[in-house]
């Protein structure tokens, strides 16, 4: 009876799992800690399981893929704008976090607009904003029921294609023009994770002409880059060709519907961003080198992990089988408990330790 105990004893003492139930987690914060140093912050601890899933990388346009700071090209066409057009149009863009109106307003203020008409603003997301008549938005957005024939918002290949325009019962009264810079690291990145087995996809609500030559210029193969996307049309998109191996990246109100739908989300830290509180990780900086260095931190994650649970199996095997055979003393086996969790600790930091190396 004592015999039978003493091997009882030993094997519940020597097959204590604390040690794996510290060292997965602790993989998991390390991960966490090695891509804030890189300017990724996690929001979600389940994006790590995520990411060993995600086959699809879909990019937003703007503000992803570019800056998200567009210069007005042709500044003589706010210029040219009257007092009460430019007050409606300081009205129309003070409020909104799009990076247009963010131009926009920016150009106003510079040259010295301060008053704005009173009332509500309202948004279609994906098409624009108005006010009491005036409206700021898509060229093919507020048509009048019976266009003039200089009307400019009849379609988005027609004339005004690529402008913002700013009109007013449906009339035009101007067309804005803006560029928006690539960020500096895109094409390499972009580059880097098709080489790595991704599938990269851009989906965007500007013209389409837009869309096709940053595609081009980026490396994207043909056919996988869609212009001119209302924020319906871009979640359609991840239920018909599969959003449950998709990591989406966006950063804006058109882009939240499609983030409903990926397994998992991403976006730039922009100001008064919307997608933040949806989204699984957050990144800093004017490129998208942290998109790549998390799926490098991933990597080392997984594989430290299934060296520990290797190493978890090949110990249990060994204690447990001694110990229920009879030949360890339980004394022994409550020595080598802790020193299975300083072990198992030991490979974690050893295994992650190259994540922390730039």
């Amino acid at each position: 009876v004592v015999k039978t105990w003493a091997v009882v004893t030993a094997t519940l003492v020597v097959s204590c799992p604390c040690a794996i139930a510290l060292a997965f987690p602790l993989a998991d914060e390390m991960a966490t800690v090695a891509a804030r140093r890189r300017g990724v912050f996690v929001r979600d601890g389940d994006l790590w399981a995520k990411l060993g899933a995600v086959r699809k990388i879909v990019f937003d346009k703007t503000g992803t893929l570019t800056l998200g700071t567009p210069q007005l090209e042709n500044p003589e066409a706010l210029r040219g704008l009257s007092e009460e057009e430019r007050s409606a149009l300081h009205a129309l863009v003070r409020d909104n976090p799009h990076p247009v109106s963010l131009a926009l307003l920016e150009n106003l203020l510079a040259d010295g607009t301060a008053n704005f008409l009173p009332g509500e603003v309202s948004e279609t997301v994906g098409c624009g904003v108005e006010l009491n008549g005036w409206s700021l938005g898509r060229p093919c957005w507020r048509a009048p029921a019976e266009a003039e024939p200089d009307c400019h918002l009849l379609d988005d290949n027609g004339p005004g294609a690529g402008e913002t325009l700013f009109a007013r019962d449906g009339r035009v009264v101007a067309g804005f023009r803006f560029a928006d810079a690539v960020r500096a690291d895109a094409r390499e990145e972009v580059a880097a994770l098709q080489a790595r087995g991704f599938e990269v996809r851009m989906l965007s609500g500007d013209v389409d002409h837009k869309v096709q030559e940053l595609a081009a210029a980026l490396g994207l193969p043909q056919g996988h880059a869609l212009g001119e996307l209302t924020p319906r049309e871009k979640a359609a998109w991840f239920e018909e060709y599969g959003a449950m191996d998709a990591l989406m990246l966006g950063d804006g109100a058109n882009d939240s519907l499609a983030f409903d739908r990926a397994l998992c989300r991403g976006t730039p830290v922009v100001h008064r961003g919307v997608l933040e509180r949806k989204a699984d990780f957050y990144y800093l900086g004017r490129g998208i080198g942290g998109i790549r260095a998390l799926f490098e931190i991933n990597l080392v994650r997984r594989r430290t992990q299934r060296v520990i649970l290797g190493f978890s199996i090949f110990y249990n095997l060994l204690a447990v089988g001694l110990a229920v055979a009879g030949r360890m003393n339980p004394l022994v086996a409550a020595a080598l408990m802790p020193i299975n969790s300083l072990l198992t600790l030991a490979i974690v930091m050893g295994g992650m330790r190259s994540v922390f190396r730039r």
